[in-house]
């Protein structure tokens, strides 16, 4: 069991209760962190981070030197004792929805651990592990945000707080031109001495858009992320930015992976469609297509004297029928169909994301005692993927 002692920070950093907000994001910057305790003797009170200074001071356009760090800390600091294993800590991280977590051993506070050590610890232990492309658009965030680069910082700010987000892009007549974070407003606005009300954006020195290509492997995105030292990476489909990837959804991504038990509930057998949908190998394209739309459906199973003998899809329709300009009408689904990429009902869903990717098909026929008994589709592991982890409660941005 991997101990929490063994990868928390031990250099803690800390402010007086009434130092004010400048002060504390100057020390931020200082020592390239985004946190500080807040602390009297060895006394500590509460945790200051960049995401309050964004949401709880900038938004909110207090004056951070008027303001003490004790205002808008957060008390108590949630602990865990060092003893803990890394995967309680994340348990423990995830269920506060938060990103720092205080380590404590005899019930003081002797370091700390942030959602970019998780990302770090999980990275290392399994990164030897073979990822899969397309998982991406799993985890990411397909909400992409941008602000134009002539709209101030507290305007910045404020639609951070307002939608609960690290980062937004920053556009300048349609163009990109960077990223605005919590680390950028904390460094080189707060720290800096800058007015929120009446610094633009085209003002501040923001983070160069680094941008990962949509099929690539999670861990080939985090390595990027690792070698620019970044909290957030776009993804793109082309040349068109479609989401954003940030440092908790890698440490989400990795626990999800693989810190699960693999239990039944994950089995293919629990989620794949078992109301077979066939036609014989007689049918004409046009009648399968207008069965397949009746029912709502992208794939049939041919038969022949009972036994399934091929499938065909939607896409089979759509390359083969329009692409070779075939007649519909006098076109059977025989003269289409292909043999049926087939996976056990007792293996994972994990294991259907990895069959269908390396078969390049949307649908996998389900067995059972090497008899097909269901169906699983790309849409029913985009909606268990959606349901299993993005459904479930998320670390704050």
């Amino acid at each position: 069991m991997d101990e929490i002692r063994f990868f928390m920070e031990e250099s803690l950093v800390t402010v007086e209760p009434g130092t004010s907000l400048r002060e504390a994001a100057q020390k931020m910057r200082h020592h390239s962190i985004s946190s500080v305790f807040i602390a009297k003797k060895e006394n500590y009170l509460g945790l200051l981070t960049d995401t309050d200074l964004t949401r709880k001071l900038a938004a909110k356009n207090l004056d951070p030197d008027t303001t003490s760090a004790s205002t808008i800390s957060n008390n108590p600091i949630i602990t865990l004792d060092a003893s803990y294993s890394m995967e309680d800590a994340y348990e423990c991280m995830r269920k506060n929805n938060i990103r720092h977590l205080g380590v404590t051993e005899k019930d003081k506070v002797i370091g700390i651990l942030s959602v970019k050590d998780f990302a770090n610890y999980f990275h290392n232990k399994y990164n030897q592990e073979t990822d899969e492309k397309g998982e991406i658009q799993y985890f990411m965030n397909d909400s992409v945000l941008s602000i134009e680069s002539g709209k101030t910082v507290l305007e910045a700010a404020q639609k951070m707080a307002k939608h609960k987000v690290g980062a937004l892009i920053i556009s300048e007549a349609g163009k990109v031109k960077g990223l605005f974070s919590e680390s950028v407003l904390t460094m080189n606005v707060i720290a800096a001495g800058r007015p929120l009300d009446t610094t633009l954006l085209s003002e501040v020195v923001v983070l160069k858009l680094n941008t990962m290509d949509l099929n690539e492997t999670m861990s080939n995105a985090y390595q990027k992320m690792r070698e620019n030292n970044i909290r957030h990476l776009s993804i793109s489909n082309g040349k068109k930015i479609i989401g954003i990837l940030s440092i908790k959804d890698f440490a989400n991504y990795y626990s999800f992976k693989h810190c699960q038990d693999q239990n039944q509930e994950n089995q293919i057998g629990n989620y794949m469609r078992e109301s077979l949908a066939t036609v014989p190998e007689s049918t004409s394209i046009q009648k399968a297509a207008q069965l397949m739309k009746e029912n709502r459906i992208g794939s049939l199973f041919v038969t022949q004297k009972g036994e399934i003998t091929g499938i065909v899809t939607e896409e089979i329709f759509t390359r083969k029928v329009l692409g070779e300009n075939l007649n519909p009408e006098t076109t059977l689904v025989s003269e289409l169909m292909e043999n049926p990429t087939t996976i056990k009902s007792a293996q994972s869903m994990d294991s259907a994301l990895s069959c269908m990717h390396k078969n390049d098909v949307r649908y996998l026929a389900v067995t059972e005692s090497n008899k097909i008994k269901g169906i699983i589709s790309l849409k029913d592991l985009t909606i268990y993927y959606k349901n299993k982890f993005v459904t479930s409660q998320d670390i704050n941005e």
